[in-house]
């Protein structure tokens, strides 16, 4: 029976809630053998017992009668749960689960899992059957396509690639470390391979070298060298942890990508046989993998003795499983997630208000997971295989680096893109038109007043947590640049740019070649740039189509309007204004997009983008936007530049570029970074400043004008094309819910790539 006091439960009338989690060591290690030389036992872990999810509680009438039926049905990892009360145990994992009636057939009683084992010191240990065979089929690591890379900083989460036997295998990047003298990524050694190893990124679609196998690496630990105080004979705890010298540490950011937004990045969860507790069963703990994105789970069982071979065996230090209560039979993980960083989350204080911060512990490094299925041979679930994290750093002898680079956004220009909309939406001239922009404006940007990155920022996440809308302007990077399975599109990145100023065999660059005035402009074919990207003297891998983008999009709003489909219009339109955002800034259309390339390697004002795109802006807004709006009703801007066809568009979107290249020259820009953060080691924060006495809010706020200027002639363009104000007859605000499935969908403006981009565009 067990003692109630009113909503807690204390303890059992055996009072297992004593034992500590060296009692239950001590007692698996004594009767490990014996447990796992039953025919249908399969692993063994230390946990608390689990309890299936539909049985009472003990303080509810039915809890005996439940508890004490006989040949119940099998327990099994996914119909079962670790509750408030449950008792400290050991886990037995069974192949196949027997009701009582079958046991009572054995004539051989030493094949039936004891209820309990009894220790010499006269403690009881309780042990907990649980039904939980492993899948053993090996999953597939799914294409590129399905993973995204980094277009700027890289840092944990982010997926690394080597190639192997004529294979790329990808895995994730943990975290950073040191040993005082060099900085490290850590990974998994079964992907960082031996000394000398080149190991790969995609950075802005390019595969990209990131650094070297150090050679220094972790394979099995014995138990008893890592937890000297518990010892454990023939046991090894399986690490798979491999260094990476990083070639440039400029180039990291040392938080994990995808949890920025969750939590502070807390310290190391320190660790040992002296403070490891039971208390961590059913931890809440979150991760990021390369593959399955943002990973959420509880700590199911430590120490988790999952294989044997030639008389020794292996144990992982945590086994993660899903959250209490989330109705999934497992974690969503994937192979190339290995790697991944998991945090334990905690909360700190914030003095007298009323909201603790979320605080994420790092914890443990995954190395591999276990599929288990449940009794009908049909529901999986993952689970994943972690190490403990402190016990890497000692073992390897470095720190954890975490610290810089936290301001720093993995999104370039969100600020500008909806400041850019925002304008557009004021400077339409058509009223029809601009009777439907303004009653969706905040469908597709923010408001005047909250165009500043920290209302954007909690304006985001709260769209996203109760509507699962993203304003249209940052669709693009939000969305179709997520991991999000089947919303992803792994096309995306070369609509977001082209770079037009490296010269060619023949001297002459992108900009030379689109001669004449936007409604008449040569050389603005697919083919024709395709042969600019394959000179020798440019072999631009990225190829960037960014006004063809554009033009894709006229042509896609045209269509719309013709057929009076307000919700298409203006989801194109919302969306098309990120491209345009992208064009009239002078880093998107410039090989020195992040730094100037040097023969040697390295580049010269290298993370410009970030600084320019986020820093800068994010800083400088408040001085830009008022300008900005204040231009934007002078004259010049009284009347619309007249776009007929999809052509014009993408001609006018390049006549945008070399008017930003003028106003704010890129080489200028790196020129900035390259003195004051790269020869005078100044912070990001401080060199934006130099950069921003250099460009000025004059420059700025014209660039912000231009964009905003082209945008509305293009959107105007393209409604009188298809004659929006005969057909369009709704002007009201649309349906969030229709927009949300339209971009959602990979038929929507479908993201290809040079090749493919001309069978969308009409002449």
């Amino acid at each position: 029976m067990f003692i109630i006091n009113k909503n807690e439960v204390l303890s059992p009338d055996r009072d297992f809630n004593d034992l500590s989690l060296t009692d239950l060591i001590r007692a698996r290690e004594m009767f490990h053998f014996h447990l796992l030389n039953k025919k249908n036992v399969i692993a063994t872990a230390i946990g608390r017992y689990r309890i299936r999810k539909t049985d009472p509680l003990p303080w509810e009438k039915t809890y005996n009668t439940v508890s004490n039926m006989p040949n119940r049905g099998p327990k099994t990892l996914q119909n079962s749960e670790v509750r408030q009360y449950s008792w400290p145990c050991i886990l037995v994992f069974v192949k196949e689960w027997m009701k009582d009636e079958e046991l009572s057939k054995y004539e051989n009683l030493n094949e039936i899992v004891p209820k309990n084992v009894y220790m010499p010191d006269g403690k009881i240990v309780p042990i907990c059957v649980v039904e939980a065979p492993k899948d053993g089929r090996v999953e597939i690591i799914p294409i590129g396509t399905e993973i995204t890379f980094p277009n700027n900083l890289i840092s944990g989460g982010f997926p690394l690639i080597v190639e192997s036997q004529g294979v790329q295998r990808i895995a994730t990047i943990t975290c950073i470390v040191t040993n005082g003298n060099k900085y490290y990524a850590l990974t998994n050694r079964h992907v960082a391979g031996d000394e000398g190893t080149v190991i790969y990124t995609r950075l802005k679609g390019v595969l990209t070298p990131i650094g070297k196998s150090s050679g220094r690496n972790l394979g099995n630990m014995p138990f008893d060298a890592v937890y000297p105080e518990w010892s454990s004979k023939n046991l090894y705890i399986n690490s798979d942890i491999g260094l990476i010298e990083i070639d440039d540490i400029r180039m990291w950011r040392t938080d994990v990508f995808g949890l920025e937004k969750i939590g502070q990045y807390g310290k190391l969860a320190d660790l040992n046989s002296q403070n490891f507790t039971l208390k961590l069963i059913g931890s809440r703990v979150v991760g990021f993998g390369a593959v399955s994105g943002k990973m959420e789970g509880e700590i199911a069982a430590l120490f988790y003795r999952f294989k044997s071979v030639g008389g020794y065996e292996y144990a992982s230090d945590f086994l993660i499983g899903p959250r209490t209560g989330s109705g999934q039979p497992g974690i969503e993980t994937k192979q190339g997630d290995s790697g991944a960083l998991w945090l334990l989350e905690t909360e700190e204080s914030n003095g007298d208000k009323k909201e603790n911060t979320k605080v994420l512990m790092p914890i443990a490094v995954q190395w591999g997971q276990h599929t288990f299925i449940d009794g009908n041979g049909v529901t999986k679930g993952a689970y994943g295989l972690a190490t403990c994290l402190s016990n890497v750093l000692r073992a390897l002898e470095v720190d954890l680096v975490r610290g810089w680079n936290l301001d720093n956004d993995y999104t370039w220009g969100k600020l500008g893109h909806f400041s850019i909309a925002h304008l557009a939406c004021q400077m339409v001239k058509n009223q029809k038109l601009k009777s439907l922009l303004l009653a969706n404006l905040e469908v597709i940007t923010f408001g005047y007043d909250d165009l500043n990155i920290k209302d954007i920022d909690s304006g985001l996440k709260r769209m996203k947590q109760e509507f699962g809308f993203v304003p249209l302007a940052d669709v693009p990077d939000l969305v179709w640049k997520s991991k999000i399975a089947g919303i992803k599109r792994g096309k995306e990145s070369p609509n977001h740019f082209a770079d037009m100023d490296k010269k060619d065999s023949d001297g002459k660059t992108l900009l030379d070649y689109c001669k004449g005035k936007y409604d008449n402009m040569k050389f603005l074919t697919p083919e024709e740039w395709l042969g600019y990207y394959t000179d020798p003297a440019v072999m631009d891998k990225s190829k960037g189509i960014l006004p063809f983008r554009i033009w894709q999009f006229f042509d896609a709003m045209k269509e719309y309007a013709e057929l009076g489909d307000a919700t298409g219009f203006v989801t194109a339109a919302g969306i098309l204004s990120h491209y345009v955002g992208d064009a009239c800034q002078p880093l998107h259309i410039s090989y020195m997009f992040d730094g100037e390339p040097l023969p040697n390697g390295t580049k010269k004002g290298e993370h410009v983008h970030s600084i320019f795109e986020t820093t800068m802006i994010n800083k400088f807004i408040g001085d830009i936007l008022p300008l900005a709006r204040t231009r934007s009703k002078e004259t010049g801007f009284k009347t619309i530049l007249p776009i007929t066809k999809g052509k014009e568009a993408a001609g006018a979107t390049v006549e945008m570029m070399k008017k930003t290249f003028k106003l704010v020259p890129p080489r200028k820009l790196v020129d900035v970074v390259y003195k004051f953060r790269d020869q005078q080691g100044m912070g990001d924060a401080a060199t934006a400043e130099k950069m921003w006495e250099k460009v000025g809010a004059e420059a700025m706020a014209e660039i912000f004008v231009y964009g905003a200027y082209y945008l509305a002639s293009i959107w105007e363009g393209a409604w009188k094309a298809g004659k929006g104000s005969t057909h369009v007859t709704e002007l009201d605000l649309v349906n969030t819910d229709d927009v949300v499935a339209l971009y959602e969908s990979q038929d929507f403006i479908p993201s290809v790539n040079i090749k493919e981009i001309k069978q969308y565009l009409k002449e």
